[in-house]
């Protein structure tokens, strides 16, 4: 497969098809993990591999290095939104909602993060995106049974911090990325979330002791593949792409294949407010992505 636009869309295809797995698995290992415990284990599985694949990296390929002590702090942020606070909300949020349900509401971070990039970035945006903006929250208030009361389920409620957590990660990202490269501030920021994470490592301990052995191995699954390796591969694909969309538009498969993957291991298909709120995001998602493409083409 040698040509540039093919090779990154099995990138990105793969990347995504690692991405629907969290969703899933993430919910079975609760069944034997606490939300606190499971996020410092992924990470501290997630910033391993790091350790072991940085060091093989020649530094214009993202390999390894110590950040400039100025930016220590913002690495410190970014690991505490990307990762321990995300992880701990997404994990809350993942007791009781489906996985569907739970990708397609944090599938919004894209939405979110342009918003958050108008308010500190003072970047223009356009009328459409602040209309799939307001298109995205009513397709969470559907989801989340029309809202009555205006009142957000808990499982939601945790989902939806976790997206606007992801899209403050994004953000801090765009001020790292001027200084590193991606590979480098998804690994620091993983080595930062780990360490904010460590207040749980006596109870982790004590649940990894009492949990069976698949149990362990589907949190080192977690960690390794839908966490280190699909930064690598998202980082790669993007590096090769001739175009952004190319590769982002691959985000719009992760909650069809949460759910495939959800119904093949568990038997469990997402109720209908899912369906009609989902329906609702997507068009939302889809909308953002052509806002983006007419604002650089105008």
């Amino acid at each position: 497969m040698n040509n540039p636009s093919l090779v990154c869309q099995a990138y990105a295809f793969a990347t995504v098809v690692l991405w629907s797995t969290a969703y899933v698995y993430t919910k079975v290992a609760l069944a034997f993990f606490t939300p606190g415990p499971l996020g410092l284990v992924r990470c501290a599985v997630a910033s391993i591999a790091f350790l072991v694949v940085l060091p093989a990296m020649g530094r214009g390929h993202g390999g390894f290095f110590v950040p400039a002590a100025r930016h220590l702090p913002l690495f410190a942020a970014s690991g505490l939104s990307g990762f321990t606070l995300y992880l701990l909300a997404f994990n809350e949020g993942s007791i009781s909602l489906n996985p569907t349900t739970n990708c397609i509401v944090i599938s919004t971070a894209p939405i979110l993060t342009a918003a958050l990039a108008r308010m500190f970035f003072g970047e223009r945006l356009p009328v459409l995106r602040w209309l799939a903006l307001a298109l995205a929250f009513g397709g969470v208030v559907v989801m989340n049974g029309g809202g009555s009361g205006f009142v957000l389920a808990p499982g939601m409620g945790w989902v939806l911090a976790a997206a606007v957590l992801l899209s403050l990660y994004n953000v801090v990202q765009r001020t790292l990325a001027r200084h590193y490269g991606a590979v480098q501030i998804a690994a620091w920021s993983f080595f930062a979330g780990t360490l904010f994470l460590l207040y749980c490592l006596p109870q982790a301990v004590a649940e990894m002791r009492a949990a069976p052995a698949h149990a362990l191995w589907l949190v080192l699954l977690l960690g390794i593949f839908p966490s280190a390796a699909a930064y690598l591969l998202w980082t790669r694909a993007l590096s090769l792409a001739p175009r952004t969309s190319l590769v982002t538009n691959y985000m719009f498969l992760t909650p069809f294949l949460s759910m495939l993957l959800d119904f093949a291991v568990t038997g469990g298909l997402p109720g209908a407010s899912t369906f009609a709120g989902g329906a609702i995001i997507l068009g939302a998602l889809l909308m953002f992505s052509v806002a983006g493409q007419r604002a650089r083409k105008a």
